[in-house]
């Protein structure tokens, strides 16, 4: 028995467990519960137990979303979802005032408006550069689909056109804060495709922003939804605006240098002039929108616009804002947000079909992007994939597009179910980039295994590989003696793929199979079997012709000290597919050079190039036009008949210098054979006379004259710094002022009885070179898959003792390390 005289019964007991149990349920979960604790410490207590508990959940959830590849923002919206939707966070707002925690929430979102217009520079408004036209036929897209699709979703309360404008400029804005955030974690922020979607964001961001702003005069707030507001009112509230913003734009730089002057760099700023600044700062961004009853991220928004980007108070503002709010606004904001998802509205008949409205509204949001980004890829003659990728990028949404939605939640303009789907397609759009980057990566690395397959770029320090044709044992001397000055010190690496080129006929079949490759790279002196790969011939006369090649460059292998590796490959096919097979080559050997003899040969008679093999001439043309690295064409005229060691003879070789990147890839060859002993090498550099350069330069658009002077300025650099290591040091140098092709003929006839080589760009038709001499070059048609200067040295009434070497560089562009070519500028 009890003090009260009742039984003491199990259900006496269980009771009060049973009530106090529910109690703490109802105030941890959510339920009715009677709170006597709210007190005028209660906002400070509760909020930072909210933030704690953010913090360490948050902690938690971090290294799950680094392991599936996610951002921290994906973290820290489920982190607020969760701590937003627990009952003490209700019954904390509840005790509080939901408009205590809103405006808290609010003025939070104030500083990221602030922080985001410091951010952005208005005046590149004035371009319209090729990621202007991205964003603006983005955003238009966009808007058009939006506009047309949103108001049969029923996404919010008010169907007026300036809501349904409000939301559809929204949606077709791009968070360029969390875009770039995320490219940079994916360490895909310098690529080409990167730093275009991040340019382009910018402008879609900083366009859509204004379009908002402009809208929202239209759209009252909540204060004043159930004012008559006449329609002239919000045009004088637009006009003022407008004036409003122009005089901050004027009056506050002038305004902020005036406090940088008073406050030097290395000097304690003033505090009255601390003081002077955050009391104006504070009027503009927060007494402001009061007086005007214009929105307050908006004011803050512009004020950051207006503020100018150097000096001292711009990085005091940026370096304080993020702190603040990192630490504070973003905890409290996302538990807001989340307390937003939890109201009895998601159950009523009006926000039924969540899952269904979002799945429309985050394919016409997407529809609308790659649209524009389909259409502005077609003009600036975009791959589709590439387009279609920019549209996915550009449909990032991040913290402003989630208070949009949250402030015409709490406004009425919007349900709890309709505030669930724009929070959902916020999440789902930061979702997919992750794995796009990853995606665009792959394919990237794919299509370029090794990308930098021109000597230009070549490491010294790394092997040099090349991949050297040979028709007939006739060939074998001349390419023996290429690969000895290739070799240019003893100190470089070099392995020579000596590949025998065999026309496919009814007499020969083969099957081409490179065997242990890798193995033969170790700096063993190669045997006669490693020397050969595999092959089944039918032939004897070419089987006979083979072994008399291998033992003529295991001779040379032999006598050369052991410093260089030569493997025999063979490529047999018909003539129509034979290119093919030298590209295979390449790729598998990783090979920065193929050298190719030229398809007509000395005859002993007279000396003249004839004899001319047409197959030959149609497989050097195809390899020049889509070899996997750089390529060279040798014209041999005497250079087979000597034999250059390393000690006891010396080659006069010439390069020629007009300018683009051929001339650039002839100049880094010469720089690696002027290292041979034996090699005596002059640089040749021909230079336009002034009065020709102006003269054809008023004849050139604006767009030639820029692509001019962007390769002149790379020919300067990369010729200066091959003068300061080669030329400088012992080379002979010639620099020849021209103003015509004649004059160029003229100084090359010079020329040719001095030396016994030259080795010079192809520039190809069309080129710069061609551009740049006019005319005199292109006269005779002979040989015009040379080039027009290799054209002229090739010609038979040119010489008949200088060899030639005429090379093309291979087409990609420098590469750094997580960098990649994808968009075909």
């Amino acid at each position: 028995m009890n003090f009260t005289g009742e039984p003491l019964t199990m259900q006496t007991i269980e009771k009060p467990w049973q009530d106090l149990v529910n109690n703490t349920h109802q105030f941890i979960f959510g339920g009715p519960t009677n709170c006597a604790l709210a007190t005028g410490g209660t906002l400070i207590v509760g909020s930072f137990g909210i933030m704690l508990a953010f913090f360490l959940f948050y902690q938690v959830l971090r290294p799950i979303f680094l392991y599936v590849s996610q951002p921290g923002i994906m973290a820290e919206i489920l982190a607020g979802i969760v701590i937003g939707r627990l009952g003490v966070t209700t019954n904390f707002v509840n005790v509080v005032s939901p408009k205590s925690v809103a405006s808290f929430a609010e003025n939070g979102i104030t500083c990221y408006g602030l922080l985001l217009g410091l951010s952005f520079d208005v005046t590149i408004l004035a371009h319209v550069p090729h990621e202007a036209i991205i964003a603006y036929s983005s955003i238009f897209s966009t808007l058009l689909v939006a506009i047309a699709v949103a108001p049969m979703l029923h996404l919010g309360t008010d169907t007026t056109f300036s809501f349904v404008l409000a939301l559809s400029v929204s949606l077709a804005g791009t968070s360029s804060p969390v875009l770039t955030r995320l490219l940079i974690e994916r360490k895909f922020a310098k690529s080409d495709i990167g730093q275009l979607v991040i340019r382009a964001g910018t402008y879609t961001d900083l366009v859509t922003m204004i379009l908002l702003g402009t809208v929202l005069v239209f759209l009252p707030n909540g204060a004043v939804k159930n004012h008559d507001m006449t329609s002239g009112e919000p045009i004088v509230q637009l006009i003022l605006v407008i004036g409003v913003s122009c005089c901050l734009y004027g009056v506050i730089p002038y305004f902020v240098n005036w406090l940088q002057k008073r406050n030097p760099n290395g000097k304690q700023m003033r505090p009255q002039d601390m003081s002077l600044f955050v009391a104006s700062l504070y009027v503009l961004v927060i007494i402001l929108p009061m007086i005007s009853g214009y929105s307050q991220m908006m004011s803050s928004f512009v004020v950051g616009l207006c503020f100018p980007r150097k000096g001292r108070l711009m990085s005091i503002m940026v370096r304080r804002f993020h702190e603040f709010i990192r630490m504070i606004v973003i905890p409290m904001y996302f538990c807001w947000v989340g307390a937003n998802t939890r109201s009895p509205e998601y159950d009523s008949d009006r926000e039924k079909y969540v899952f269904v409205k979002f799945f429309f509204l985050h394919i016409v949001v997407l529809i609308g992007k790659v649209l524009g980004a389909l259409a502005s890829g077609i003009l600036l003659r975009f791959h589709w994939d590439i387009a279609i990728a920019m549209g996915l990028f550009l449909n990032v949404k991040g913290h402003f597009h989630i208070f949009v939605a949250t402030f015409a939640h709490t406004n009425g303009y919007m349900g709890t179910g309709s505030f669930v789907v724009v929070l959902l397609h916020v999440i789902l759009s930061i979702l997919v980039v992750p794995y796009l980057t990853q995606f665009i990566i792959r394919q990237a690395k794919m299509k370029t295994t090794y990308p930098l397959m021109a000597l230009q770029w070549f490491d010294p320090n790394t092997e040099l590989r090349m991949l050297v044709g040979i028709h007939g044992h006739h060939n074998v001397q001349t390419m023996i003696n290429f690969m000895e000055i290739s070799r240019g010190n003893r100190f470089t690496s070099i392995s020579a793929y000596v590949t025998d080129m065999i026309e496919m006929n009814d007499n020969n079949t083969a099957m081409f199979i490179p065997e242990n490759l890798e193995e033969n790279h170790q700096g063993d002196r190669p045997s006669s079997s490693s020397l050969d790969a595999s092959a089944t011939m039918a032939d004897e006369s070419v089987v006979s012709m083979r072994d008399k090649i291998t033992n003529m460059i295991l001779s040379y292998v032999e006598n050369s000290g052991g410093d260089i590796k030569v493997h025999r490959l063979l490529a047999i096919s018909t003539f129509s597919n034979m290119h093919h097979d030298i590209y295979n080559l390449a790729e598998a050997v990783q090979a920065s050079l193929i050298i190719l003899p030229y398809h007509k040969n000395q005859r002993k008679k007279d000396g003249k190039m004839g004899n001319t093999h047409h197959g030959f001439r149609f497989v050097n043309r195809k390899v020049f036009r889509h070899a996997p690295c750089s390529v060279g064409v040798l014209v041999d005229r005497g250079l087979g008949k000597m034999i250059i060691e390393r000690d006891s003879s010396v080659l006069q070789v010439a390069v020629l210098f007009i300018g683009g990147k051929d001339d650039r890839e002839a100049l880094a060859y010469a720089s690696q054979i002027t290292q041979h002993p034996a090699v005596n090498l002059t640089a040749v550099r021909f230079l336009q006379d002034e009065e020709t350069a102006l003269s054809r330069a008023k004849r050139k658009t604006d767009y030639a004259k820029a692509r001019d002077e962007k390769e002149m300025n790379l020919d300067n650099e990369y010729f200066a710094s091959f003068y300061e290591k080669q030329v400088a040091l012992r080379k002979v140098y010639l620099e020849k002022h021209v103003g015509n092709g004649k004059e160029i003929v003229s100084i090359l006839k010079s020329l040719e009885n001095q030396h016994s080589l030259f080795i010079v760009g192809r520039g190809g038709r069309g080129s710069r070179v061609t551009s740049f001499l006019e005319s005199g070059v292109s006269d005779s048609e002979e040989s015009p898959d040379l080039g027009p200067i290799g054209e002229i040295l090739a010609d038979s009434d040119f010489s008949t003792t200088a060899s030639v070497l005429v090379i093309q560089q291979h087409f990609h562009e420098e590469i750094e390390r997580d960098e990649f070519k994808i968009i075909p500028m």
